[in-house]
């Protein structure tokens, strides 16, 4: 069946329009509805057969009504009118027991997008028209390929299919009638092997697209998870030291994700970011530039209008290792006085927060390679692991696996080591960024050098 966005829409926003008149009827002094209404597939394979098969439509009402410088929040999987309408009742008669909240406000009218719709590929209809017999099959062969790819590949958690599309709708009484439709897929397959000491090495890889077509090949997908997994076979921990430590875009990309978490008015009141009345301020080397960008065409981070109804923008946060921006939505901008960035991102009910959308780091000239031969002798970083990061601090400590750089060339894999400095130290310590950006996830980086981190493996 033909899923048309534009009618789905109309149709939950007339919905949520009712809600909202409903609310303030009842007496709540503004109110605020989203609706979401969706399908979700998913599929996985383990040892050559169907393991997972699920596939299913989803829906959500969220609610947030304001009276007395109260708000209330609640939700439901029920769209029923009847269901809706005595949730309000609740709500409007709970508010009464909180405390006010200033700080507790919808976005003004006058800034909310009223303008032409702003189309950014969000929703390939390939998505919603696609039977289960190639989803199945994808997963299915790229859970063959590792199996076969070699003898040394002893086993698998599997491998899997999803999408999802759906629409969500927000009215709310102060104007705002927000609606958008999306989809994406994405494949995923891991692959296991048994390494001396009866330790077991995993390896992992997946691919994820807005665009049907933009997913990787099952078989070559399948092919770069056992390889990883092969690659950490006699992994032993590094000598305890100093050493540059080049992080390859997915490392570095965790890393981003970190710096970002603390870069948002919410961090700011609650007082859990090392950052805080740091704006202007030097914080990282001069070729670290970071930038949130909304509205690029097709990537999963993408929309055209934020959680409040605001027009997404572009947002530098780093320009040359300067600070530049926090991300604020308007609960945030309220408690800090930070301006608002069009950076709200709602849960179906409570209080919309800040987000990054498609985040990244601007890259270089050069090549991994090329980053790689200037090193004598260094670590390259493949991924962390653990929870080593005290945003109140910015001191970091994770642990880690990769390989040792020796004369400019990878060799041994290694393993079992954590890899330690203060945030200030690493990100001023980026000697050089890499060219090799590539949007695959919501937050890319490219490859990047560390000049100094300690390192801790065996003696």
């Amino acid at each position: 069946m033909s899923y048309d966005p534009s009618d789905r829409q109309a149709h939950l926003l007339s919905l949520a329009q009712g809600f909202v008149d409903y609310a303030l009827d009842r007496g709540a002094e503004a109110a605020e509805v989203s609706l979401s209404e969706g399908q979700e597939f998913s599929c996985r394979y383990r040892a050559e057969t169907l393991d997972q098969l699920e596939q299913a439509g989803s829906s959500g009402v969220g609610l947030r009504l304001f009276q007395g410088g109260r708000v209330v929040s609640g939700s439901s999987s029920d769209l029923a009118p009847s269901t809706v309408h005595s949730l309000v009742d609740d709500l409007v008669e709970s508010a009464a027991f909180l405390d006010p909240d200033e700080h507790n406000q919808l976005a003004p009218a006058e800034s909310l997008y009223s303008g032409p719709r702003i189309e950014l590929g969000l929703l390939d209809v390939a998505t919603t028209l696609e039977d289960a017999a190639p989803r199945l099959e994808r997963a299915r062969l790229a859970e063959a390929t590792v199996r076969q790819f070699d003898d040394r590949i002893t086993a698998t958690e599997g491998a899997g299919f999803s999408a999802v599309y759906s629409t969500s709708v927000t009215a709310a009484s102060n104007g705002l009638q927000r609606g958008i439709s999306a989809g994406w897929q994405s494949l995923g397959a891991d692959a296991i092997c048994d390494d001396a000491g009866g330790k077991k090495r995993n390896g992992s890889w997946y691919s994820v697209s807005r665009d049907l077509g933009g997913l990787m090949a099952a078989d070559t997908l399948g092919a770069i998870a056992a390889q990883r997994a092969l690659a950490r076979l006699g992994a032993d921990k590094p000598p305890t030291g100093a050493y540059p430590v080049i992080w390859d875009r997915h490392a570095a990309a965790s890393l981003l994700g970190l710096l970002s978490s603390i870069l948002t008015a919410t961090a700011v009141y609650r007082k859990q970011s090392y950052l805080a009345q740091r704006q202007g301020d030097l914080i990282a080397s001069d070729c670290f530039t970071l930038i949130d960008d909304p509205l690029l065409p097709g990537l999963l981070g993408s929309s055209p209008v934020d959680g409040e109804g605001r027009k997404r923008r572009q947002n530098t946060l780093v320009e040359g290792g300067v600070l530049k921006t926090f991300l604020a939505a308007q609960y945030g901008s309220s408690r800090t006085g930070l301006p608002c960035t069009a950076s709200a991102s709602r849960p179906l009910a409570g209080t919309p927060g800040e987000a990054t959308t498609n985040l990244y780091l601007k890259p270089g000239q050069r090549s991994p390679e090329a980053l790689i031969a200037d090193v004598e002798e260094g670590v390259f970083l493949e991924g962390t692991i653990g929870f080593g990061f005290n945003p109140v601090t910015g001191e970091f400590s994770r642990g880690g696996w990769g390989r040792m750089i020796r004369g400019g060339e990878l060799a041994e894999p290694i393993g079992e080591f954590t890899v330690s400095a203060s945030f200030e130290d690493i990100l001023k310590g980026i000697e050089e960024v890499a060219d090799d950006l590539v949007w695959d996830r919501r937050t890319v980086s490219p490859t990047l050098r560390v000049a100094s981190m300690a390192v801790g493996g065996r003696g």
